[in-house]
């Protein structure tokens, strides 16, 4: 004689369980060093908490940043937040408060994928202003970080943070972005691990923590993490200026950006102070 199951809300939820896709979603546990100096998601909602007059003071302090396309994507959003970066380009003039430039556009014919020459003109670029800078920082495309010669640009950046940190410039660094596609993210949380353990007296913003974060979970996928769904670059909500990405990038969608953003906003306001 059969025995018949009867079918149930719990068993629909069980079913759809196990019918997951790709991006597993998980409680994000304890990842991050309990370090005053790591900006993870939580400094979006402490620069949000800041007033008027305390956010005010990033743009009192020179700051230059120098990025690739998903550092394009938060100065986008950090516009949003009426935080405007002042253009830095290949005339390599300084403007009073927060600037930014693309490595290409500072550096012609300088692309992703070329990390060690992007620190030297990082460093070169910085120490020209070192009279009138407090706070420089630079953020690596995700098509620089390789498993092939991690240990190498690990090493030389480094040699040009303790130079820029010589001459009096306090640095923020900033942990590589990551793609959808996990494939191509182990170096890159390889690199995020290393810059926690490598720089705990300075400030660090976390940005792989808060792009793989969405409504307080991971994204991820054998335990490997990605940019959640939610925050990147897709036909419902594209990049404003990058497009939309295929799995191999990891851009941000414009409201994604907007949020991010005051975290790198936060963590300017915490290495100026």
């Amino acid at each position: 004689m059969k025995t018949y199951i009867p079918f149930t809300i719990t068993t629909l939820i069980l079913l759809l369980a196990c019918q997951k896709n790709d991006d597993t979603v998980t409680p994000p546990g304890p990842t991050t060093p309990s370090t005053p100096g790591v900006v993870t998601i939580a400094g979006v909602a402490a620069w949000d908490a800041l007033s008027e007059s305390e956010k005010a003071r990033v743009t009192s302090w020179n700051t230059l940043f120098l990025h690739q396309s998903v550092g394009t994507d938060l100065e986008d959003g950090s516009e949003a937040n009426g935080y405007k970066f002042a253009y830095y380009g290949p005339d390599q003039q300084l403007s009073t408060g927060l600037s930014g430039g693309i490595f290409v556009d500072v550096s012609p014919g300088l692309s992703n994928g070329n990390p060690l020459e992007k620190l030297q003109v990082f460093k070169n670029n910085v120490l020209k202003h070192k009279a009138s800078l407090r706070i420089a920082s630079m953020k690596f495309g995700y098509a620089d970080i390789r498993e092939e010669d991690l240990t190498e640009v690990e090493n030389e950046y480094v040699k040009v943070v303790d130079q820029i940190k010589a001459a009096g410039i306090r640095v923020v660094h900033i942990t590589p972005p990551l793609v959808y596609a996990i494939s191509e993210n182990s170096a890159k949380m390889k690199m995020r691990t290393w810059m926690l353990q490598t720089f705990k007296q300075d400030i660090v913003f976390d940005f792989q923590d808060i792009e793989s974060q969405t409504d307080g979970s991971r994204c991820q996928q054998n335990d490997i993490w990605r940019i959640c769904q939610a925050n990147r670059s897709t036909t419902s909500c594209p990049s404003k200026g990058q497009g939309v990405d295929g799995d191999g990038a990891g851009h941000l969608c414009e409201a994604a950006a907007t949020q991010i953003s005051k975290g790198l906003l936060y963590a300017i306001y915490q290495a100026g102070k």
